[in-house]
């Protein structure tokens, strides 16, 4: 028999304390279950397929009426990665469909019996727009109006292959990896909520899931015209030992191409204090310099352009993510006025990698006209970074349907001492590649027509 003392102490730890309010999900198949099932269900069909010029503040308060009623009202544990006030149409519905849909449907699904699974949804991504954006931010002169559905309409596609760039599939097909031997901080949680009262677990784990930051990188919602003319600029050395250091010009109105190349290998030091070293001379005597011209698709070459644009766009997002409810842990949320026992979160994220046979690219892209030219670089032939790495394969698409012959329009040869071969690095170019790149202009400037090639319109 246990002490009279011990015995008010089990009591008054199992017992819930004033004022303390308790959630609980309602049982399947139950009339409450099933009226929230068919509310689900409409709230799918207006959600899912909200038009970008929909009624996002009636699609909202339909969200926020269905969280609150009986059934999902343990939604309610959800403070940081939801819908709020003011969201746009666009947002709601691809919050919708990468995972919030997952989230509500949720609390359905731990109204059944065995093992259930808490879901966690992603953030709302935020919109690039005319209206979004700084005044002053550096894609302003680009960016669509969200009443102009039209603006961005001839993206829609490039758009949808540069956001699938960021799934964790394709990140893992394209040579991208997580660290393997890092610890998952979710395996935390459970660990903390076993330390505290059994009525809290539940509670103190859904909220340790919540503040554990899993996040990943993603493009906004981006509403930007597309390039349609002008001259992309490509400039930097590509491969490690065989190498060619490259200058292209691509026109964006009719693909014409142009390409001057610098080619050789890497030629090592034989003399014993500098064995293995480049010998910066003799790789220089050994390059070969060639111009091709020909055609790209302007449609690719576009494409490209619109994505080398948003380099600088991606930002942090969180991800749905899906954990196993731990054994013994009474699905009761609480919560309390006096209630302190905090949480414990981590972060999760990607990693970043590299290798010898990475270079830098240098881009720049001249809009037609007198407006001011874009620029930026890249990571060839693959990246740690995911748009990076789509940036990769749209230029090996494009350059994979090169068709040598006449040019479509001249070099642009007014623009080109605008732009700047990045460096490479001393251990492969002692000496730098300033004189290489130089050249690379210069054959340009000496190329000659074949006679059987007519004079390119301007």
């Amino acid at each position: 028999m246990l002490p009279p003392l011990l015995t008010l102490g089990v009591f008054l730890a199992a017992s819930p304390a004033s004022g303390e309010k308790v959630f609980t999900p309602c049982p399947r198949d139950t009339p409450e279950w099933t009226a929230a099932r068919e509310r689900l269900a409409a709230l799918d069909a207006r959600l899912g397929d909200l038009p970008d010029d929909g009624d996002a503040a009636g699609a909202f308060a339909a969200l926020q009426q269905a969280l609150a009623s009986r059934c999902f009202e343990m939604s309610r544990e959800e403070k940081a990665d939801r819908p709020g006030k003011g969201v746009l149409a666009s947002q709601l519905r691809t919050w919708w469909r990468d995972g919030g849909r997952a989230w509500v449907e949720s609390y359905l699904d731990l109204g059944t019996p065995g093992a259930r699974t808490v879901v966690l949804p992603p953030s709302v991504r935020p919109v690039l727009a005319r209206e979004t954006a700084p005044k002053d931010h550096r894609l302003a002169s680009l960016l669509c109006p969200l009443s102009d559905l039209a603006c961005a309409r001839a993206t829609e596609a490039w758009f949808a292959r540069a956001d699938a760039a960021f799934l964790p599939e394709n990140v893992a097909r394209s040579g991208l990896s997580h660290d393997e031997e890092r610890g998952d901080p979710f395996d935390t949680c459970e660990q903390a909520a076993l330390k505290r009262p059994k009525r809290w677990r539940y509670t103190l784990w859904r909220r340790c899931l919540g503040d554990t930051l899993n996040s990943e990188a993603a493009l906004p919602l981006v509403r930007l015209r597309a390039p349609a003319d002008g001259w992309l600029v490509l400039r930097g050395r590509r491969g490690h030992y065989d190498f060619c250091d490259e200058l292209r010009a691509y026109h964006l109105g009719t693909g014409a191409a142009w390409v001057s190349q610098s080619c050789g290998a890497l030629v090592l030091r034989e003399d014993p204090e500098h064995r293995g070293r480049v010998d910066g001379k003799k790789t220089d005597d050994g390059r070969q310099l060639r111009v091709r011209t020909g055609a790209v698709s302007p449609e690719r070459l576009r494409e490209l352009t619109w994505v080398l644009l948003l380099e600088d766009e991606p930002a942090s997002r969180t991800l749905v993510s899906r954990h196993t409810v731990p054994e013994g842990f009474a699905i009761e949320l609480r919560e309390s006025p006096s209630e302190t026992h905090g949480a414990v979160g981590g972060v999760v994220g990607g990693s970043v990698w590299g290798n010898t046979g990475q270079t830098v690219l240098a881009w720049r892209w001249f809009p037609p006209g007198d407006a001011e030219p874009f620029h930026g670089e890249f990571t060839w032939p693959e990246s740690s970074d995911a748009l990076e790495n789509h940036a990769d394969h749209l230029l090996e698409a494009l350059e994979k349907d090169f068709v040598e012959g006449c040019p479509r329009k001249p070099a642009p040869l007014g623009v080109l001492d605008f732009t700047r071969a990045t460096t490479v690095n001393r251990v492969d170019a002692p000496d730098g590649v300033t004189k290489p790149q130089d050249a690379l202009l210069g054959a340009l400037r000496a190329w000659k027509s074949p006679a059987a090639c007519a004079t390119p319109p301007p």
